[in-house]
């Protein structure tokens, strides 16, 4: 009877459960359910979380349900797929791989087709691999060779990794699955084969189609007859039988790691690593090599009673003998001692010792009583010996067997959906060691306060060294309140020209910061001596940082006066701060000698600021630098140089301490081993400037385009996209091969340094060269960006490289670097988004973002129907965003145009309305047309910055529908006047034409290029009073019977 119910009383709460039982087993899940009150309870142990199982090295814990095999010691049966032994005992490997992974015994046409998928996957083993196991010493333990192997064959296979391309690539995909089974055993079967004939320096054979698995698997191992060159038929009935035996048994270790692996939902090769991991511990398949060991100690037969007796008394380790699942003789072991018998060892004295330990054993009540009997590793290691196998290997020769069940239980997680394994854990350690008991006993009136002695300890937790650079950080801090009061000076006269106000109005922004200098640091005094330093200085500085961003941003003086007086408020707090930080840290006795460093910023912002000042306000952009940064595509550029940089030097910064710790170079040779390094890099520069040169004249041969329109980003990237995808495989190669254990040759080594400088350099040069083709105009200036960018993500990989290996190893952090460089394939490549391209007869087509001089935008643009459909009639708006008065929600309008339609070349010329605009100029990048206008609208005004400033304009492209309705009370707006323009409230006017969203659109920054003109503090020719619209229909408050009028404000603006 294997089902029911369980019923359980909880002895701490009087409650009764009813837990199901079926087929002798209760869901742990089910448990849960039982819970206490978690008052008065230690908080580790979860108790209102419900009941949780602990169970030790998973003793009595089913973790799946499976159909694939089953074990009965007590009538010794062993069932795979509800075949016995005797039934399968003839039956070849690809018989038992089709049986246990796709659940039927093969027809003969069925062995024969997987035979020739798994011969087809063998030969297509890349070289990589063979390279890679051949590059590591013969005398390496196997283990770390097909772990190298199996690493290696990874590499080759990313598309293979669920992490690198999709996450179900195998849960639920039938195809995908039974694709990498047979690849995975394939690639096993000739990595095994590598490593054990590269161990015996014999030349690897490749597999035939003519062969059965095992037998390729023989002749890759070079495990053939000296006189015939072929397998031993007796060795390889004898290895076949051995694996339909070893073929599975349950949730064995290498089984269950690898289950444990694929919870995670990665490949197989990534389980098959941590099984072999596993198998080669001496509790699992290892314990053949131990065993072996052990029967060498013992020597001869006669010293097995004494041997038995150590083995009672917990002195010494019979491996092989007993086992977890069962307690009894294991149905293995008989049908392996008839295959010794085949392999003739009856003078073999070490299978004399071990009939003789079974003999003894077998009599004593010791081993009786516990259940203890051979199990299959007692006597499989002798089969292996004897058909050729070094002891060492046997793990791994015994796994190539095993790999059949480990991917018939992988193969079925993964179609099952099987669940994550996250075990819990008790936790025994301490909640709180600062209220734990007292060591030295209870506390008593007479303990003292100072458990240690005045003079034993410094009085101070601080060092000098950090005394002194707290004080100085907190020094420099409380200098950005001096130095951005002086720094203002030098910029006040371009200034006030550039927010055309009067000098007496610009000096009113320096009584503000002033005053809100005197007043500022007495709230923050207080704020700092209830709440404590760190935060005061975190609200300081953030009040300070948001108010410089705002006053880079703004373009009115309103807001820059009261901008001044917030960023003061931030900044003078930090002049009361640093007084306070010295008094917590300094003692009386040396606070002389530090007060004097808190007076820095005081002393030297009056001198320093002017001079940077006057510095910056020279400067044209003195952020347009940094603005770049954001500027779509540069900024992604930008970024994947700095990464492919930073790479560069993570790999640089780390060489010197691999070298000297796996090869013991001295420094003059570390030194010389950076000249692979130094070559690669000259090769590449020469090699990759040539190759970029020629692409590029190819893709215009091919275009036939002019240069002026062709699309320089396709040919430089048609070069760096392939070098960028092949970079990570060296990387990945230096990765996997630099672990000091077993170094491979210094000349790989070296010969991976070279691949990868060579291949880096090419990406890093060819980005730079894609950066100036971008902004052939201001060269300097992106270069300059792109020396911040690579500088700061340079100088992060520097510092973080060897932290990261100390943490994680050499392998998972240059496999991380690797990751890195892969990851910058995406990103120059941004997704494509509703860009207006358009272009001024005197300039290049213009990108959001782009700077382009006020008098070259005086004619219409030229705008590309790139994008468009050309079957849609479009309403076009274009504004300025920076005119100075106090409201945000209006612009100022300079131009509406409605009906715009598609002109495609071969349709002749167009009549473009009452102005007769002609276009003269169809390429490539229009897209083979361009926008023009059959009506009237708002007619086009250039746009016009004031002297000493730049302003920002926008382009909207609308779908305009056929029942479009112009907006009457909009009907100011036509006028080519700036009083008609200006108040244009873009959200109401899209709302009554109901345009909807735009299709397209394109922002870029006019800069004053005319003769300078002295400000005045009278308005200008251009200069019109605020005109706001309230049509009916749209209330910004949100009333909707607003009637239609017109307001006459009191604020200038200017266009």
């Amino acid at each position: 009877m294997s089902s029911g119910v369980l019923h359980i009383v909880d002895s701490r709460t009087k409650q009764k459960y009813e837990i199901s039982i079926r087929r002798n087993v209760i869901s742990a899940i089910d448990l849960k359910s039982i819970k206490a009150p978690a008052a008065g309870t230690d908080r580790a142990d979860h108790v209102a979380d419900g009941l949780r199982v602990h169970d030790p090295g998973l003793q009595n814990t089913t973790v799946i349900e499976s159909a694939i095999s089953y074990s009965d010691h007590e009538r010794g049966l062993l069932l795979f797929r509800g075949y016995t032994l005797s039934q399968l005992w003839d039956s070849d490997f690809e018989d038992m791989l089709h049986l246990l992974v796709w659940g039927t015994y093969p027809t003969i046409q069925q062995r024969k087709d997987l035979n020739r998928k798994l011969t087809d996957q063998m030969l297509a083993v890349p070289d990589s691999v063979h390279r890679t196991i051949r590059g590591l010493p013969r005398t390496t333990s196997p283990l770390p060779l097909i772990l190298a192997g199996l690493s290696a064959y990874l590499a080759c296979c990313p598309d293979t990794i669920p992490a690198s391309t999709h996450a179900s690539l195998y849960q639920g995909n039938l195809h995908n699955v039974d694709h990498a089974v047979i690849r995975t055993v394939a690639a096993y079967g000739v990595i095994f084969g590598l490593v054990n004939s590269h161990r015996k320096g014999i030349d690897f054979q490749p597999p035939s189609q003519e062969n059965s698995y095992c037998a390729n698997l023989f002749i890759m191992a070079g495990l053939l007859d000296r006189h015939s060159s072929c397998p031993d038929l007796t060795k390889l009935s004898c290895f076949r039988r051995f694996a339909m035996l070893n073929a599975d048994h349950g949730m064995a270790l290498t089984v269950f790691s690898a289950l444990v692996t694929a919870s995670s939902l990665t490949d197989p090769i990534s389980c098959l690593i941590s099984a072999v991991a596993a198998a080669y511990g001496p509790l699992h398949f290892g314990a053949t090599v131990s065993a072996q060991r052990t029967l060498r100690e013992i020597g001869s037969t006669d010293k097995v009673p004494e041997f038995i007796e150590e083995v009672k008394n917990g002195r010494t380790k019979l491996f092989g003998y007993g086992h977890r699942s069962y307690k009894g003789l294991d149905p293995r072991v008989r049908p392996i001692q008839s295959i010794l018998k085949d392999l003739d060892l009856s003078k073999n004295d070490y299978l004399k010792i071990t009939e003789r330990i079974e003999e003894v054993a077998s009599a004593d009540d010791y081993f009786r009583h516990r259940g203890l009997y051979p199990n299959a590793d007692f006597y499989g290691n002798f089969v292996f010996t004897a058909i050729g196998f070094d002891p060492d290997i046997i793990p791994a020769a015994m796994l190539t067997q095993r790999l059949i069940g480990i991917m018939a239980h992988w193969r079925e997680y993964m179609l099952t959906r099987g669940k994550l394994f996250r075990p819990s854990h008790i936790y025994t350690g301490d909640m709180n060691n600062s209220q734990g008991a007292a060591e030295d006993g209870p506390l008593t009136e007479i303990t003292p306060l100072l458990q240690s002695h005045p003079g034993k300890e410094r009085y101070s937790v601080f060092s000098t060294r950090q005394k002194r650079l707290i004080i100085l950080t907190a020094a420099i801090a409380s200098t950005f309140s001096p130095i951005s009061a002086n720094i203002y000076y030098p910029a006040l006269n371009s200034i006030a020209a550039d927010l055309d106000v009067t000098s007496s109005k610009i000096n009113l922004t320096i009584t503000t910061y002033m005053i809100c200098q005197g007043l500022a640091p007495t709230l923050t005094g207080s704020f700092a001596d209830q709440a404590g330093r760190r935060p005061a200085y975190i609200l300081c500085f953030w009040i300070y940082i948001v108010s410089n961003i705002a006053l880079v941003l703004q373009h009115s003086y309103p807001a820059l006066l009261v901008l001044r007086a917030i960023q003061s408020s931030g900044s003078s707090g930090t002049v009361a701060l640093v007084s306070a930080v010295a008094a917590d840290v300094i003692t009386s006795a040396e606070r002389g000698t530090y007060m004097s460093i808190t007076s820095l910023g005081n002393i030297l912002a009056p001198s320093l600021g002017p001079i940077l000042g006057g510095v910056l306000s020279e400067m044209i952009h003195p952020l347009s630098t940094l603005s770049l940064l954001f500027h779509l595509p540069t900024g992604l550029i930008l970024l994947s140089n700095g990464l492919i940089f930073a790479s560069y030097y993570a790999i640089t910064a780390g060489l010197p301490s691999q070298l000297r710790s796996i090869y013991g170079l001295s420094d003059l040779n570390i030194g010389l081993s950076f000249i692979p390094m130094g070559a690669g890099t000259l090769l590449s520069a020469t090699f990759n400037g040539i190759i970029v040169d020629w692409n590029y004249r190819r893709m215009v041969a091919k275009d036939r385009q002019d240069i002026e329109d062709f699309e320089v980003e396709k040919a430089r990237l048609g070069v760096g996209g392939p070098v960028t995808l092949l970079a990570p495989i060296p990387i990945l190669l230096y990765a996997l091969t630099a672990p000091a254990n077993n170094p491979p040759p210094l000349t790989l080594t070296l010969t991976l340094i070279f691949t990868i400088s060579f291949t880096l350099t090419a990406i890093y040069n060819i980005l730079n060269i894609l950066l100036v083709d971008l902004h052939y105009t201001t060269p300097a200036t992106i270069m300059a960006t792109n020396n911040l960018v690579r500088c700061f993500l340079g100088a992060a990989a520097t510092a973080l490289v060897h932290p990261c290996i100390q943490h994680w190893g050499v392998r998972a952090t240059y496999c991380g670097v690797a990751i890195v460089v892969l990851s910058v394939v995406p990103l120059p490549l941004p997704a494509d988004i509703p860009i207006l391209y358009f272009r001024y007869p005197e300039t290049s087509w213009i990108y959001p973002g782009d700077v382009v001089l006020k008098s070259r935008t005086g004619d219409l643009p030229i705008i590309s129907s790139r994008g468009l459909n050309p079957e849609l009639t479009y309403l076009l708006l274009f504004f300025d965003l920076d005119v100075i008065y106090g409201m945000n929600a209006t612009v100022t309008l300079h131009w509406y145009q409605p009906d715009m339609l598609c002109a495609m070349e071969g349709t002749g010329l167009m009549d473009m309305s009452d102005n007769k605009r002609i276009l003269a100029k169809v390429d490539g990048y229009s897209n083979g047309g361009i926008l023009v206008n059959k009506s009237m609208g708002a007619e086009y005004i250039a746009p016009r910055p004031p002297p000493f400033s730049h302003h920002r304009y926008v382009y909207l492209l609308f779908t305009q529908m056929e029942d479009y309705q112009f907006p009457e009370c909009y009907s100011h707006i036509f006028p080519q006047t700036p009083k008609a323009r200006a108040g244009f409230d873009i959200q109401q006017f899209v709302d009554l034409a109901r345009l909807g969203a735009p299709v397209a659109g394109n922002y870029f920054i006019v800069e004053y290029d005319g003769p300078v003109i002295e400000p005045t503090a009278t308005a200008s020719p251009t200069t019109t009073w605020l005109r706001s619209i309230l049509c009916e229909g749209s209330d910004p408050t949100g009333s909707a019977a607003a009637k239609a009028c017109e307001m006459e404000g009191s604020l200038q603006i200017v266009m």
